[in-house]
């Protein structure tokens, strides 16, 4: 879906101009009353024209360009929205930590700030585009519950984290209804995939999703550590080429660790002495390396809208992604720590690699003289089908309450906002990652490697796998990996009762707009 995006520059515009102006004093012979050509540079279009009426000929040349997202979006030149606003309803459970969601519908203003500005960017084009506002009520919710238990239509939609049976209900439209095409690459369409069931669905997720991105796990390590012991080895190639790995994970730990006071055991400190550690992270991870290997908790029958949801626990690769998952954590370079620690380990260089959510790394961002680089999560083995990311339960999308009456426009606006989103907001987000966050341009690339291979699933999301979900910490831990096929039997009824309570809740919805 998520491509890294090239703008149009000025420079570009003017060189168009002069090869345009050689090759008609070489090719082309008219006569003009005036000899002057005048250059006009819009956004998109360069033309060149003659001022004066040729006595010959005229002369008119288009140099068509990338499409920036500052112009209307092709198909859509006719739509105006006659001043209409679009209110949608923010996510400000926990502000404190960043994961509101309010600041990617709307800004007050320009701050100078990559995202924020972008945001505004946007918003600002939609208006004179479209003829319509974009605004955001992150008062908490309460006036949003009102307008729908009243049914007033004000907002046009609602963000969230995934509770698929509680936003599957007759108060909220299935989206794979309204008429849009999610097959567009501004849509998301691992989530359409993996979370559409029986040709339902009530939420969704595009370029506008910044805080769905955030949240998705990654590995991201220290350059300066990594360079002091393994300078020319190209870990962004070995990505690329498929080899980046546990076993590959677990040579650089073996490689970089330290035990500066000889005492056979790593342990974190900031202290003058502190030992060097491999690799850093919370509790959190053991799923997500779970989820590395490419398990599931839940899959479908098929890959379209139509398939239903199946029980994947079950899956034998599960057992060797938690035996793969053990080797690595129990190697004593890997350290089970705080969200306070990793970023402290980070900071000062005292461990080479750290997991967790993409979004964190903006607590390590102003640390002085760190130079940070994005990574996938590793495979769990050499030769899997490619890379896999779990999104966490921070992670928030949209869904459109059905108190909101008029279909047409509604359908019209998200693909615009998607659309103008994907143009102008996107780019932003990802040149946040490779220049402000982290510190080189494959970092850019590495986060849209790992945002085309994110997995949503609703065994995690949802909580239909939720016993499950916390015997995978427990197994990783103790090191037990023959203890899978019990669990997995175990847990694999309850998940199968959830997902039969969703899908006999989703069948009495009537979704015949």
């Amino acid at each position: 879906m998520k491509k890294i995006l090239s703008l149009l520059i000025a420079l570009s515009a003017v060189i168009s101009v002069l090869m345009f102006a050689s090759s008609c004093n070489g090719n082309t012979e008219k006569t003009t009353t005036k000899e002057e050509t005048t250059a006009i540079v819009t956004d998109d279009i360069t033309t060149v024209t003659e001022t004066e009426q040729t006595t010959e000929e005229q002369t008119t040349e288009e140099v068509s360009t990338e499409l920036t997202g500052r112009e209307k979006m092709p198909g859509y030149e006719d739509i105006d929205f006659g001043g209409l606003v679009f209110l949608f309803n923010a996510t400000v459970s926990d502000p404190a930590v960043n994961w509101h969601d309010d600041y990617t519908f709307w800004v007050e203003s320009i701050k100078n700030e990559s995202i924020n500005d972008a945001v505004f960017d946007r918003n600002n084009v939609m208006h004179e585009l479209y003829n319509c506002t974009i605004e955001v009520d992150a008062s908490g919710g309460s006036a949003y519950d009102a307008d729908i238990a009243s049914g007033a239509g004000r907002y046009i939609g609602t963000s969230h984290c995934y509770k698929a049976l509680d936003i599957a209900s007759s108060s909220y439209y299935n989206v794979l209804k309204l008429g849009i095409d999610f097959n567009q690459e501004w849509w998301d369409q691992d989530f359409f995939r993996d979370l559409s069931c029986d040709g339902k669905l009530f939420s969704m997720c595009g370029s506008f999703s910044l805080v769905a991105y955030r949240a998705v796990w990654i590995c991201y390590y220290n350059k300066n550590v990594y360079d002091s012991k393994f300078e020319g080895i190209d870990i962004y190639q070995m990505v690329r080429d498929k080899q980046w790995t546990f076993d590959t994970m677990i040579d650089f730990i073996d490689k970089v660790k330290y035990d500066a006071n000889g005492d056979s055991e790593y342990t974190f400190s900031e202290g003058a002495d502190a030992d060097i550690l491999g690799y850093m992270s919370t509790a959190h991870n053991y799923r997500s390396l779970y989820f590395a290997g490419g398990c599931r908790y839940v899959t479908k029958s098929s890959d379209d809208y139509s398939g239903y949801f199946i029980s994947s626990l079950n899956d034998p690769k599960g057992q060797d992604t938690i035996q793969a998952a053990i080797t690595l954590t129990q190697n004593d370079g890997y350290l089970e720590t705080g969200y306070s620690n990793c970023d402290a380990g980070m900071a000062n260089g005292t461990t080479l690699f750290v997991s967790n959510v993409l979004g964190q790394l903006i607590d390590v961002k102003d640390a002085e003289g760190l130079r940070l680089g994005v990574l996938p999560m590793p495979m769990a083995k050499a030769g899997q089908d490619g890379y896999h990311h779990m999104p966490d339960n921070h992670a928030t999308f949209i869904s459109i309450p059905t108190s909101y009456k008029d279909i047409s426009v509604a359908a019209e606006f998200l693909t615009l906002f998607a659309y103008h989103s994907y143009k102008l907001v996107y780019p932003a987000f990802l040149n946040t990652y490779k220049y402000i966050y982290a510190h080189d341009e494959e970092s850019g690339e590495m986060v849209d490697i790992i945002l085309n291979s994110v997995c949503y699933d609703p065994g995690y999301l949802a909580n239909f796998s939720v016993g499950f979900n916390g015997y995978v910490t427990t197994m990783i831990q103790s090191n037990k990996p023959n203890q899978f096929t019990q669990a997995a039997t175990k847990y694999t009824k309850d998940t199968n009762a959830k997902i039969d309570e969703y899908r006999s809740k989703i069948a009495g919805i009537d979704d015949n707009y």
